[in-house]
């Protein structure tokens, strides 16, 4: 490996540090832009971020030879329809994954039957409205860019699909970091299945926005409706 490939870096670290920036930089920018309604700069700003962050990643996705080249992209993609039919049984299996994963925590370990980031989220969007974006489209394009392309493909040829779905999924659930750490461990698992099966991350990133959607559907209802 020549000096200029060891500088370059790669796609799925560019993705991840995309994602920490819009993780981090609203926070600093609130915190430092004297304005008296700092809840509902925070919410801008991070609906800003989300937003260009979720387009950076596409297009790096789209313009760029992902790197690092592995074992999974370097096989080509199920076709349009295959992706479709798996993103929608793929929403349908995180229902029930998510609903095995809930029950055993609070039979065995006596977690709460609620997420405390969920109802967060969904009360801020209550109050702002448009923030329903983020919610079913920005945060699981990122994620799973994140989660399970980046992260994913950046182990598997070292580790294999089972250990990189494994690390990754810890991560992604430690990373929403509400207790509930079997459900989103569980649900990582699944949508790295779902990106492991077509070799396209739009699979999860369909059956994860359609999951979000579900958990905020009175939401998206009364906006829907006006």
């Amino acid at each position: 490996m020549n000096k200029k490939s060891k500088s370059n870096i790669t796609v799925a670290m560019a993705i991840i540090l995309i994602y920490l920036a819009v993780q981090f930089l609203p926070v600093i920018l609130t915190v430092f832009v004297p304005i008296a309604d700092r809840v509902a700069l925070s919410m801008n700003l991070t609906l800003l971020c989300s937003f260009l962050g979720a387009a950076i990643m596409l297009l790096l996705n789209h313009l760029r030879t992902w790197t690092p080249a592995n074992s999974i992209t370097n096989r080509p993609s199920s076709s349009i329809s295959t992706v479709l039919a798996y993103g929608v049984v793929g929403f349908i299996g995180a229902l029930i994954v998510q609903i095995i994963a809930l029950n055993v925590e609070v039979l065995l370990f006596q977690a709460p039957a609620t997420s405390e980031n969920t109802e967060v989220l969904l009360d801020l969007t209550n109050q702002y409205p448009f923030f329903i974006f983020n919610i079913i489209v920005f945060a699981p394009v990122m994620e799973e860019f994140v989660f399970r392309k980046a992260i994913v493909t950046s182990l598997v040829d070292s580790t294999g699909m089972v250990g990189a779905a494994t690390i990754s999924s810890l991560i992604f659930a430690f990373a929403h970091a509400d207790g509930h750490l079997l459900i989103y461990g569980a649900l990582g698992l699944w949508f790295s299945f779902l990106y492991n099966k077509t070799k396209n991350i739009a699979t999860p990133m369909i059956a994860h926005g359609l999951m979000n959607a579900m958990s905020a559907y009175p939401i998206l209802l009364h906006l829907l409706s006006h």
